[in-house]
C-alpha cells in the first residue's frame, strides 16, 4: 500500500469515528474503511466529459443476483455480470435514464422508463425489446407490476396503468400541477390490497382502484405550506400501516383504508421512507438521516456534513446506507446511528444504493456503477 493510500484511508477512518463528512474529491478515486465497505468491482460506462463540469447520475441499480441492470444519462441502459462487472449487453434507448428497472419473472421482462417519455419492456437475456410506451412526461421512477398490470408515475403528474404482456393502455389518473416551484423527484405507485397509492407534485397523496383508476381518495399532506409541497416519496405499507413523507409536510403514518393520520413527524426535506426491524428510516435534506420508531418519535438523528442532496435510506445485514450527491454513500449502525463507513468515488452520489442480497451497488455521478461488498 503506498504512503498516499495509507494517509486517505487513516484520514477517511478517522472522519467516521467521529461522525464527520468527507468533501468528494474531483477525480473517481476512491476509498473506503476495509473492514466495513469494500469495492468488488467497478465499471464504467460514461466518457469524461471534454470540458469540466458537474455531472449526476440519478439511476439505480437493478439487479436479480446474476445481473445487475443500469440505465445512464447518455441514454444507454446496460446489463453487467454480478460477479465482476463485465458487459453483457447494452442497448441504446430514447431519452436518459434516471429511475430503475422492474424485474418481473413472472412475465419474464425488465421495465424501464426514460427522460425522453417512453417506457419499454426488454428481454432480460438480450436487451431485445418487447414493446414500447410512448408519453409525455419523463418517467424517473422505478414501474410497479401487480396482477399482469404495469403501473408508473411520469413528469404530467400523471400515473398509468398498461397491460405488462403487450404495453396496452389501461387507465391514467392526472392531477393538475402547481404554479409553483417543485422539488426534484418521482416517486413510485405502490398496489397494496387491490388498490394503487401514489403521490403527486401538488402535495396530494391519492388512492385508486387498481383496475380501474376510479378515485377512491385522495388527501393533503402539506400541512400549511405553500410552497414546494410535493409528495415525492414512495409510499410503503408495513403491518396495515402507511409510511410516506411529504417535503414540506413531513413524515405521516396513515390508515391505507381512508389516508387517516396516525401520527405525524414534522420536519422539512424527507424523502422516500424505507421500515425494517420496527424502525423507520429516512433522510432530509439538510438535516441528515434519521431514525424513528412506529410511533413517530425520534431514535436518532446522524448530520450528513455538507453532502448536498441525499438519496433514499437503504437497509442491509444491520446497517442503513444512504448517497449525498456531493460526497458519497454512507454506511450508519441501523440501532445507533453511528458512522460506521463512507464510499467516496469523484463527484459523489446522487443515485438510490440498492441491494441483491449480497452486493450493494451505487452509479457514481461521474459515471461509474460499483459493486460494494460489507
Amino acid at each position: 500500500m503506498t504512503n498516499t493510500l495509507q494517509a486517505a484511508l487513516v484520514v477517511l477512518s478517522l472522519a467516521v469515528s467521529t461522525g464527520c463528512a468527507v468533501r468528494a474529491s474531483n477525480n473517481e478515486s476512491f476509498v473506503a474503511p476495509a473492514n466495513v465497505l469494500r469495492v468488488a468491482w467497478r465499471r464504467h460506462l460514461i466518457e469524461e466529459p471534454l470540458i469540466e463540469y458537474r455531472p449526476q447520475e440519478f439511476a439505480a441499480a437493478e439487479s436479480d443476483g446474476k445481473r445487475v441492470f443500469v440505465g445512464a444519462s447518455g441514454g444507454y441502459f446496460y446489463a453487467l455480470d454480478t460477479r465482476d462487472g463485465s458487459m453483457l449487453w447494452h442497448r441504446l434507448l430514447r431519452g436518459g435514464v434516471a429511475g430503475r428497472a422492474r424485474i418481473v419473472a413472472r412475465e419474464h421482462l425488465l421495465y424501464i422508463g426514460t427522460q425522453g417519455g417512453v417506457v419499454y419492456a426488454l428481454d432480460p437475456e438480450t436487451g431485445a425489446e418487447k414493446w414500447h410506451y410512448d408519453l409525455k412526461g419523463p418517467v424517473e421512477s422505478q414501474p410497479t407490476y401487480s396482477n399482469g398490470l404495469l403501473y408508473f408515475a411520469s413528469g404530467e403528474n400523471r400515473v398509468y396503468a398498461l397491460d405488462a404482456a403487450t404495453g396496452k393502455w389501461r387507465w391514467q389518473y392526472d392531477r393538475e400541477s402547481p404554479d409553483s416551484f417543485t422539488i426534484r423527484g418521482q416517486p413510485a405507485p405502490i398496489v397494496y390490497q387491490g388498490k394503487v397509492y401514489a403521490g403527486f407534485a401538488d402535495g396530494y397523496l391519492a388512492c385508486l382502484n387498481a383496475g380501474s383508476g376510479e378515485i377512491i381518495w385522495a388527501r393533503g399532506l402539506a400541512g400549511d405550506a405553500t410552497r414546494f409541497v410535493d409528495v415525492d416519496s414512495t409510499p410503503t405499507v408495513v403491518n396495515g400501516v402507511m409510511y410516506v413523507s411529504s417535503y414540506s409536510g413531513g413524515v405521516y403514518a396513515l390508515d391505507p383504508k381512508d389516508g387517516s393520520t396516525k401520527w405525524r413527524y414534522e420536519i422539512e426535506g424527507a424523502g422516500s421512507i424505507r421500515v425494517r426491524a420496527g424502525t423507520v428510516y429516512f433522510s432530509a435534506a439538510g438535516k441528515g438521516l434519521h431514525a424513528l420508531d412506529l410511533e413517530g418519535r425520534l431514535l436518532w438523528q446522524q448530520a450528513l456534513g455538507e453532502g448536498g442532496e441525499l438519496s433514499t435510506p437503504l437497509y442491509v445485514h444491520g446497517m442503513v446506507l444512504v448517497s449525498a450527491a456531493a460526497a458519497g454513500t454512507y454506511a450508519a449502525d441501523a440501532r445507533s446511528g453511528q458512522l460506521r463507513g463512507f464510499f467516496k468515488p469523484g463527484h459523489g452520489v446522487t443515485s438510490e444504493p440498492t441491494t441483491d442480497g449480497q452486493q450493494v451497488y451505487v452509479l457514481s455521478n461521474g459515471g461509474y456503477v460499483y459493486a460494494l461488498r460489507l
